[in-house]
């Protein structure tokens, strides 16, 4: 029996009448009659729709009319997948058809070719690397110029802003104050502060040793006295009968004494004194003293109401009234008693200070001591008087009780103000101390490497703000002590650890 399969004709020996296997049946290849495959698979599509291959569909005898329809539609099915199959099979044909001789040659674009339309187009609009790297530090330069003009300008109205601040806060501060203040109770305070201080306050009297030129003068007068008087005022500071004064009331005293609030006169002896700050303690044999409780000068505000209590010319227990003026004063006033006045610190007031007032207390509205009366401006009062502050009194005080003198620290420099040009900080009433000069080799300075030059600007964390508060930091502190200074060179920060020696005594006279 002989079975079309494409171009394959396939044979077995097994009767048709019997199930057909594939097991045995071996492909006859058919030559092609045909010039080409599509000549081929166009001839076989033709026979397939013209009814070719009876044989393949048997006879129409075998069957009825329903069969035979059956059949039609089985024969178009094999006759589709027939044709799908003489289409591998021509396809596999033609693989296996090698041409003779080399295989043509790939032609390879131009690189220049290669990159497509687009991909031209999109380097087109892209700048030049170098471009770019020159724009970008030309955008850097500029940037560097803004910060350099603009950024010290923008801190400098960034400081004044905050300043202008601070001011408009105090100011709302003092308005919202002055409407709850009640001047009944104001006048009933000024009454309560005589009250309470009047019985604090002493008078000195001293005599003088006479020079022998004005013993001269004193034969020429028909007098006979060897002895000058003087007076002053003075505080109590503690029920021990330790009291505080100037020593310029007291300086060359021969014989002291002090009247209490009570009226006893006592003899009193000088337990030590300080020039630089002209301070002076007294020491009597008393019971029943009534001290006056120390107040805070530093907490004290520019324009608070203050007293001044004492003796002005003998007159016992005056107390004049005024206000704060002024704070951190440096001047020549106490230079007639023999003080260094670069060491004053002084509170600056409007009340009323003649002698006889000098060493007597200054108080606030508590009745608190915030300063001994020291200097005014001129032989008589003008409205301008000084104090010196309850906080650097109370320091000097308690040096003298404990070993009867002050011994300060001494760096060894000569100060000059810092000057506008060479000022680097943001708040101008800070400005440091300039260093003009070193005083010897074996001078703390010296020995630290301090050079002319620097500009000091903190001793142990504490700004300096100008020359005298630097002289007073160092003199507040003793011989031996180790400081971290910080100071400017040539416009570089650093630090450096000085040891501070003894002030010689030569440089406070």
């Amino acid at each position: 029996m002989r079975l079309p399969f494409g171009n394959v004709a396939m044979r077995t020996d097994k009767p048709s009448d019997e199930p057909m296997s594939l097991d045995g049946i071996t492909p006859i290849p058919v030559p092609s009659v045909f010039s080409s495959d599509k000549d081929a698979e166009a001839a076989m599509l033709n026979a397939a729709k013209d009814g070719m291959g009876t044989e393949w569909f048997g006879s129409a005898e075998d069957g009825d009319s329903e069969n035979r329809d059956t059949q039609d539609h089985e024969a178009l099915n094999s006759s589709r997948s027939d044709s799908a199959s003489r289409e591998l099979l021509s396809a596999n044909l033609r693989q296996d058809e090698k041409p003779e001789g080399p295989p043509p040659p790939i032609s390879k674009p131009p690189v220049s070719d290669r990159c497509s339309d687009s991909d031209r187009n999109q380097n087109a609009g892209q700048p030049h690397p170098i471009l770019q790297s020159l724009t970008l530090l030309a955008t850097m330069a500029l940037m560097l110029l803004l910060a350099r003009y603009s950024v010290p300008h923008i801190v400098e109205e960034i400081r004044y802003a905050w300043h202008r601040g601070e001011m408009r806060a105090e100011n709302e501060t003092g308005v919202e104050g002055l409407r709850n203040v009640s001047l009944d109770s104001l006048s009933r305070a000024y009454e309560m502060v005589t009250s309470a201080v009047g019985p604090t306050v002493v008078h000195i009297d001293v005599e003088r040793s006479v020079s022998e030129e004005d013993r001269n003068l004193q034969r020429l007068l028909g007098e006979d006295s060897y002895t000058l008087s003087d007076q002053g005022s003075g505080v109590v500071i503690d029920k021990d009968g330790y009291i505080l004064t100037n020593r310029h009331v007291i300086a060359d005293g021969i014989a002291i004494s002090v009247t209490l609030s009570d009226g006893r006169r006592l003899p009193a002896a000088l337990v030590g004194s300080d020039m630089p700050t002209d301070l002076a303690v007294l020491k009597v044999d008393a019971d029943g003293l009534i001290p006056i409780a120390w107040g805070d000068s530093d907490a004290l505000r520019v324009g608070s109401p203050v007293w001044a209590v004492g003796s002005p010319f003998g007159l016992d227990r005056t107390i004049t009234f005024g206000i704060l003026s002024g704070k951190h004063r440096v001047v020549r006033a106490g230079v007639q008693h023999g003080s260094s006045a670069r060491y004053q610190d002084f509170m600056q007031s409007d009340v009323a200070v003649n002698p006889g007032n000098s060493g007597g207390p200054l108080v606030d509205a508590r009745g608190r001591l915030i300063g001994i009366n020291t200097a005014i401006v001129g032989d008589t009062y003008q409205g301008v008087s000084f104090s010196i502050p309850s906080n650097v009194t109370r320091q000097i005080y308690d040096r003298i009780r404990e070993t009867g003198k002050v011994e300060r620290g001494w760096l060894g420099v000569l100060l000059s103000e810092v000057p506008d040009s060479m000022h680097r900080g943001d708040d101008l009433r800070v400005r440091g101390a300039l260093i003009s000069g070193v005083t010897g080799e074996d001078s703390p300075a010296a020995i630290a490497g301090l050079e002319i030059g620097d500009i000091l600007l903190k001793i142990d964390g504490v700004r300096v703000s100008d020359v005298g508060h630097l002289m007073r930091l160092i003199a507040n502190l003793g011989q031996g002590t180790l400081l971290n200074v910080e100071l400017t060179r040539d416009g570089e920060p650093m630090t450096v650890e000085v040891r501070l020696k003894k002030r010689p005594d030569n440089l406070d006279r």
